[in-house]
């Protein structure tokens, strides 16, 4: 979607619950019940199990990801209910949660979902997704978590955990190899240097072609080359005083670019005229850049380092302190229009780098009080140069609504100089236009939290977030070849008045907060109810050739309540959460007068069910469930009672872990099913009245750009030594072959040719993991 934007099973009760854990209560417990059972989050800025928690969160601990091949956070969120994930690649991922998505590139603006990597966030989508590798734990916490997150918290968070070092020397190693030419392999050293200091080392290496091939043999499109390099330390001279280091390096260096495929014209031989392919999303197809814009590829690296220091003061009081520092650079181009023909092609670069630091005083057990008060401080510098090149000959025909009407066929670019005649040697076989766009941000908050305990069996919380945000913008607009012959100025992005330099700045002051309580039904039943408020603060956006707009602030109110168990020992736990949202001034993409702008779809709302089951049945097997459902629809202004879009309405897992002792060790199995209901990609729904252009041959005639209904099998199977040493697997992801879509639309939907992006195909690998 990032194109599109930048141009143009009923409630599970808790007698349920008992009711199936009954038949395992005279059984031994599991050794582990790892994947939410046993798991400790640190969604309130302590250590909790995640039962006793006041709101709706989903944790993944390290044996539950190796057990549904979680190499992937979106494996993550498919099997959590309110959380989606759109990945037309990691470039451009779009964070959903509870039909909110978070992926504006502009440097000046906000996540609305949050993503964290030990504490640290990430601020800008393109270095959002990154790889999960020596990853300890993986928590999504849903609804308005500003004051426990910041702003960016806006509708929930991702926090990421890498491993830290422990007190043992050891070593691991990992591998791979499966279909697609899929290769992997990583290192993972952890070396105590004394009682007090210890350090862990890791390296990855992953490579995998991609799914859609070229149909002349030169490559693939979407293919993955990807390293991750991972360092913590620990330093803990007392028990009083500790500090952990944690630096993450990623790089993704790739060829082939986004698969990019118009389902209106057919791929042409462009020497020959020949017809080389058919207009499935999925099959091969040929794209090129030309002109300027290099050859499709995707570089990005991301540096992340995050430092932590706890002092205990005494019994009650502690001081936390979080320092962080990220840089990233990533660069990408490729074919907008999905045709083998010259006409639009891109080039974008993404860069920044940020500095925060938090510190915060922990209270507990002051008479009935615990909780924390804090200050953070935040800057950032982020710059986006964006470069769109043309053939102007065929953006004629397509700009008069010509070229549509050649369809399925389409032209090849002499077919379309053949058909302009003399007016081909008046345009530019190739100009460009070219927007850079810079952000600095500063922002300073003070926050708080508070629970009161009331008894043995109640307590209330409340807490608040005042934030003040400092954003100078700037904006040039560049013809580096000239102006275009065809518009006498740029083509889809325009100049900025003699290539100068625009500039503006704003200032904004928001407050968040959250409140609710918890009633203990017993020590291991818990009941809560929470209201919370998240805010987008107002952002300035820079137009090349009219005044600034100022994006209005966005705010979020919501409100949940629920029930959280763990019964039989751990054997059984689960949840079940009802809420309701309204938003605010929710902001949008879509046409006003004929241009590309933020459009004010105003109001909004969602009321919804969530809940998650994990039963050890036995030692030996246990299952884990499910289940979202999130009405999410807009409310008014010209978008009324459309869906949000990255937001099914219905979405559910199942899966199971099967482990049985065998000669020299044990076997394991755990399929893993996931399904989601049908989902749009843009807000507007594809509806047709939303669509119209002038002339009315740019417009969209078809509704088609939705992924229906669908669900994903993958299966993992393990064979471990019995002393844990060594361990090999057979995993396979989408083992149906389902052909699903991951984006639909993009640049070409402004001018009736959308294109569309292929999800993964049906994978197998092997994998081998040693331990020393």
């Amino acid at each position: 979607m990032l194109y599109r934007i930048l141009i143009c099973s009923s409630l599970l009760s808790l007698s349920v619950a008992q009711a199936q854990a009954a038949e395992v209560a005279d059984m031994a417990a599991p050794d582990s019940a790892d994947g939410g059972a046993e798991i400790i989050v640190t969604a309130q800025k302590r250590e909790q199990r995640i039962t006793d928690v006041p709101m709706s969160i989903s944790a993944y601990g390290t044996e539950f990801l190796d057990q549904i091949g979680g190499t992937e956070l979106s494996k993550v969120s498919a099997i959590t209910p309110g959380f989606v994930i759109q990945l037309q690649d990691k470039f451009a991922p779009g964070f959903s949660v509870r039909g909110i998505t978070s992926n504006d590139f502009s440097p000046q603006s906000e996540l609305r979902v949050a993503v964290f990597q030990d504490g640290v966030p990430a601020s800008q989508a393109t270095a959002s997704y990154g790889e999960m590798f020596d990853v300890d734990r993986v928590e999504v916490e849903k609804g308005p978590q500003s004051t426990l997150h910041g702003r960016s918290a806006l509708n929930g968070g991702v926090s990421i955990f890498q491993k830290r070092p422990t007190d043992d020397l050891s070593f691991e190693v990992k591998g791979g190899l499966g279909t697609y030419d899929y290769k992997h392999l990583q290192g993972v050293a952890n070396i105590p240097l004394s009682d007090t200091v210890g350090v862990r080392f890791g390296a990855m290496l992953r490579k995998r072609d991609g799914f859609v091939k070229d149909v002349y043999g030169e490559g693939s499109y979407n293919a993955l080359d990807a390293q991750a390099y991972r360092f913590a330390a620990k330093f803990e001279p007392s028990s009083d005083f500790k500090v952990n280091l944690v630096a993450t390096y990623d790089v993704d260096d790739t060829k082939g670019g986004v698969p990019f495929k118009s389902r209106t014209f057919v791929p042409l031989d462009q020497a020959t005229g020949a017809i080389i392919g058919d207009r499935n999303f999925w099959t091969p197809t040929h794209l090129n850049s030309f002109g300027t814009i290099p050859t499709a590829y995707f570089h990005r690296e991301i540096l992340g380092i995050s430092g932590t220091a706890d002092w205990t003061i005494d019994d009650r009081l502690s001081i936390t302190s979080i320092t962080g520092y990220r840089w990233f650079d990533a660069c990408q181009s490729g074919d907008n229009d999905g045709t083998p023909t010259n006409i639009i092609a891109y080039e974008q670069c993404n860069y920044g780098k940020q500095y925060s630091e938090e510190v915060r005083l922990n209270f507990q057990d002051v008479g009935p009080f615990e909780g924390f008060i804090g200050g953070s401080a935040f800057k950032a510098k982020n710059g986006m140069n964006f470069d769109l090149g043309y053939d102007e000959r065929a953006m004629a025909l397509m700009f008069s609504g010509t070229l549509q009407k050649f369809a399925p066929r389409g032209l090849t670019n002499a077919e379309i100089n053949a058909l302009l005649g003399p007016a081909a040697a008046g345009l530019k076989p190739f100009t460009l236009d070219r927007q850079l766009t810079k952000a600095d941000i500063t922002t300073f908050d003070i926050f708080g939290d508070v629970t009161a305990h009331l008894g043995s069996r109640f307590e209330l919380f409340a807490g608040g977030r005042i934030t003040w945000d400092k954003k100078k913008a700037s904006l040039q607009g560049l013809t580096p070849l000239g102006p275009s012959n065809l518009t006498g100025a740029g083509i889809l992005l325009q100049p900025t008045p003699g290539g100068a330099v625009l500039r503006g700045k704003n200032s904004s002051t928001i407050l968040t907060g959250r409140g609710g309580a918890r009633f203990k039904l017993t020590p291991d039943v818990n009941l809560f109810v929470a209201y919370g408020v998240g805010k987008r603060p107002e952002t300035l956006q820079i137009n090349p050739t009219r005044p600034a707009d100022l994006i209005p602030e966005e705010r979020l109110d919501s409100v949940e309540g629920g029930v959280k168990f763990r019964l039989f020992d751990g054997r059984v736990v689960g949840d079940a959460t009802l809420f309701h949202y309204e938003y605010e001034n929710f902001q949008t993409q879509g046409l006003v007068n004929g241009r590309l702008a933020t459009v004010n779809a105003g109001k909004a709302d969602a009321t919804g069910f969530e809940t998650q089951l994990n039963v050890a049945l036995t030692r030996e097997l246990s299952i884990f469930g499910s289940y979202g459902y999130n009405k999410a629809r807009l409310r008014s202004g010209a978008f009324k009672g459309n869906r949000f879009r990255n937001s099914p309405d219905h979405k559910f897992a199942v899966g199971a872990d099967v482990t049985l002792p065998v000669a020299g060790g044990s076997v394991s199995f755990a399929p893993l099913y996931s399904w989601q209901s049908k989902m749009y990609f843009f807000d507007d729904n594809d509806r047709l009245d939303l669509q119209q252009r002038v002339p009315v041959a740019l417009s969209d005639k078809v509704v088609d750009e939705f992924q229906g209904g669908f669900g994903l099998l993958s299966a993992r199977l393990t064979f471990k030594g019995a002393d844990d040493r060594w361990s090999f697997a057979l995993v396979g992801d989408n083992l149906t072959d389902k052909k699903f879509l991951v984006d639909a639309g993009n640049t070409g939907d402004y001018f009736g040719i959308p294109t569309f992006i292929a999800g993964s195909r049906r994978t197998y690998r092997a994998e081998f993991g040693v331990k020393f």
